[in-house]
C-alpha cells in the first residue's frame, strides 16, 4: 500500500492521523500480534485493512467478528470440522484458521470473546496449531493475529472478563485510535469524503453550511466516524440545497448532550433507558439508531449491572 492509498483509506491529517499513519508501515513490517483499541466506529477494521495491505503477507486478510458468533459455534468456526463430526456436518469445513494460512486473522470486538474461548485461542495463537472437531491429529497454519476491542483490555483484566495471557499474547504491538472528538479538525475533509462515497451530488452543489458546520465542531461524536457518516448520509437525503444547520441539529445523537452521559454509569443508564423505551427494548433498532453494533448495547447493559435494563426500572419503584 502506498502512502497515498493509505491517505485514501484513513482520511484526515489531524496530528493523531498522521501518527496513525506513519505507524503502520512499521507496525505491518512486523510479525507481532497487534491490538487495537478504540472506541466503537473509530474505524479499527481500516486500520486492520491497511496493516494487511502494508504487511506484503500473501494470503488473505480473514475477518471474524468474535460478538457475531455464538460461543457454541466458535471451536468450529475458528478451528473447522471434519464430516460427521455432529448433527448437520455434511462435509469438512476449514475454519478462519486455515483460511487465514499466509495471511492476517482480524478478530474485531475480542472483547465479547467468553473465558472458555480464550483458552482454546490462546493455544492456537502460541503453537500455530489447532485440531478441526473431529479430527485426530493437529493442523498448522501461518497467520498473523490482529484483534480490536472497544474497551479498554487493562480494564477487563481487572474485572475478569478476560484472560492476562491472552491479553498479553494479543498485545505484541497496541495501537490506540483517536475519538472523532480528540481530531476535530478532519471533520471538513471526512464531511467530503463521506459525502463522495454517498454518490450523492457533488460537493459544489451540496455545500455545507458554515452554522450546519459549527454545530458538527461542537457536537462530542460518541459513535464517532460511524455516526458523522449516518448524520452526513441522512442530512443529504433529506434535505435541499447545502447541508444546514436544522438538517443536522436533529440527527445528532441526543444522548452526547446529556449532562454526564460520559461521566457515570447514572447518565449512561439514563440514556439507555430512554433509547431503549423509544425502540421498545428492541436493542436490535437502537444499536441500528445510534450507529454501533448491537454487543455494544449488551455490554453497556451488562457494565450497568443488569441483565435486563428493564431491571433497573424495578429497582426504582
Amino acid at each position: 500500500m502506498t502512502p497515498d492509498e493509505l491517505d485514501a483509506l484513513l482520511i484526515g491529517n489531524s496530528l493523531p492521523m498522521r501518527k496513525l499513519k506513519a505507524l503502520i508501515p512499521r507496525v505491518a513490517a512486523s510479525t507481532l500480534p497487534v491490538l487495537i483499541e478504540g472506541e466503537t466506529g473509530t474505524g479499527k477494521e481500516l486500520v486492520a485493512r491497511a496493516l494487511h495491505a502494508c504487511s506484503g503477507r500473501k494470503g488473505p486478510l480473514v475477518t471474524l467478528n468474535v460478538c457475531a458468533v455464538a460461543d457454541t459455534m466458535f471451536e468450529a468456526s475458528m478451528f473447522g470440522h471434519t464430516k460427521g463430526a455432529f448433527t448437520g456436518a455434511l462435509r469438512d469445513m476449514p475454519g478462519y484458521l486455515t483460511e487465514a494460512h499466509g495471511g492476517t486473522l482480524f478478530l474485531d470486538e475480542i472483547s465479547g470473546l467468553s473465558l472458555a474461548n480464550q483458552v482454546k485461542l490462546l493455544r492456537a495463537i502460541e503453537t500455530k496449531t489447532f485440531r478441526p472437531i473431529g479430527a485426530r491429529v493437529d493442523h498448522q497454519s501461518d497467520f498473523r493475529v490482529v484483534a480490536a476491542s472497544n474497551a479498554s483490555m487493562h480494564h477487563l483484566i481487572e474485572t475478569g472478563l478476560f484472560r492476562r495471557d491472552l491479553a498479553q499474547r494479543l498485545s505484541g504491538i497496541q495501537v490506540r485510535l483517536a475519538p472523532l472528538r480528540e481530531r476535530k479538525e478532519d471533520l471538513t475533509a471526512l464531511i467530503a469524503h463521506l459525502a463522495r462515497r454517498a454518490r450523492v451530488e457533488s460537493d459544489a452543489n451540496r455545500p455545507i453550511d458554515t452554522a450546519a458546520l459549527a454545530v458538527l465542531q461542537g457536537y462530542d461524536w460518541p459513535g464517532n466516524v460511524r455516526e458523522l457518516r449516518h448524520v452526513v448520509e441522512s442530512a443529504l437525503v433529506l434535505g435541499s440545497g447545502s447541508i444546514v444547520q436544522d438538517d443536522v441539529t436533529d440527527l445528532l445523537h441526543p444522548t452526547s448532550r446529556m449532562p454526564g452521559v460520559h461521566k457515570g454509569s447514572a447518565g449512561r443508564e439514563r440514556a439507555l433507558l430512554e433509547h431503549l423505551e423509544k425502540y421498545r427494548w428492541d436493542v436490535n433498532a437502537v444499536a441500528q439508531a445510534l450507529g454501533v453494533h448491537r454487543a455494544t448495547i449488551y455490554r453497556q447493559m451488562r457494565k450497568l449491572g443488569v441483565d435486563d435494563i428493564r431491571d433497573v426500572i424495578s429497582t426504582r419503584g
